[in-house]
């Protein structure tokens, strides 16, 4: 017995699929051109035509994405702490598997695998903080930075042997601290008067020293025997 109606759904449902997987390509593809010239060239320069021109896309067709050209840089700027929120739930899962220092040393591996972008970032938003439009997009930004600040919290605090309240009111204390030497490394890395340094080198040393926040005394040793087995 045939059951043609069924075949036709099937049918109907691969096509939503396909053309879904299509337009999330195209947006993606939007994304990338429109990232590559702002590091290019700076926002300054940065047109939806210019962006349509590059990526072969059509206005049209890239407004059917994004309605104005501030909602393609604030997506930038939300996929950038999303990613970081990825990437910390990976440290964290190899922090539980025992790598003490994973979920810090993941914050500061994203930050600092492409400073140019992370710096693009942190100037976008605060180009766009008082576009009165993109006030939802940023209370979802906040929200996703919260979280991220949350989950980093907890980290430290599984690194202390003993919590009592003073210590409690360091963890935000250390999530910045986290924060401020990320933003140095990038902007040290950004800074063509120190062009004679090795930055791969001094960026991964950073990585080193950054991944050590928050973890008490009596982790130290700990953690270094642990370094040992994971470099032999």
């Amino acid at each position: 017995m045939k059951y043609p109606l069924k075949k036709a759904c099937n049918n109907s449902t691969h096509q939503i699929r396909y053309k879904k997987k299509l337009f999330k390509a195209r947006e993606n593809k939007i994304l990338d051109v429109t990232k590559a010239l702002l590091l290019r060239s700076g926002n300054g320069s940065v047109t939806v035509s210019k962006i349509a021109d590059i990526s072969k896309i059509g206005k049209g067709t890239i407004y059917k994405h994004f309605l104005t050209k501030n909602q393609i840089l604030i997506q930038i700027i939300l996929d950038h702490e999303k990613q970081l929120a990825k990437k910390l739930r990976m440290g964290i899962k190899r922090s539980e598997e025992g790598q003490l220092s994973a979920a810090c040393k993941s914050y500061f591996e994203y930050r600092l695998a492409e400073p140019e972008l992370d710096s693009l970032v942190q100037k976008l938003e605060k180009e766009l903080i008082y576009t009165n439009d993109l006030a939802p997009q940023f209370e979802e930004l906040y929200r996703i930075r919260k979280e991220n600040q949350i989950t980093l919290n907890r980290i430290f605090k599984k690194k202390q042997t003993e919590v009592n309240g003073d210590e409690e009111k360091c963890f935000d204390f250390h999530y910045f601290a986290c924060w401020a030497l990320a933003q140095g490394a990038v902007e040290l890395y950004l800074n063509k008067a120190h062009h004679q340094v090795d930055m791969g080198q001094l960026m991964n040393f950073i990585i080193e020293i950054g991944s050590t926040i928050g973890i008490n005394n009596k982790f130290m040793g700990a953690l270094q025997d642990q370094q040992k087995k994971y470099d032999s």
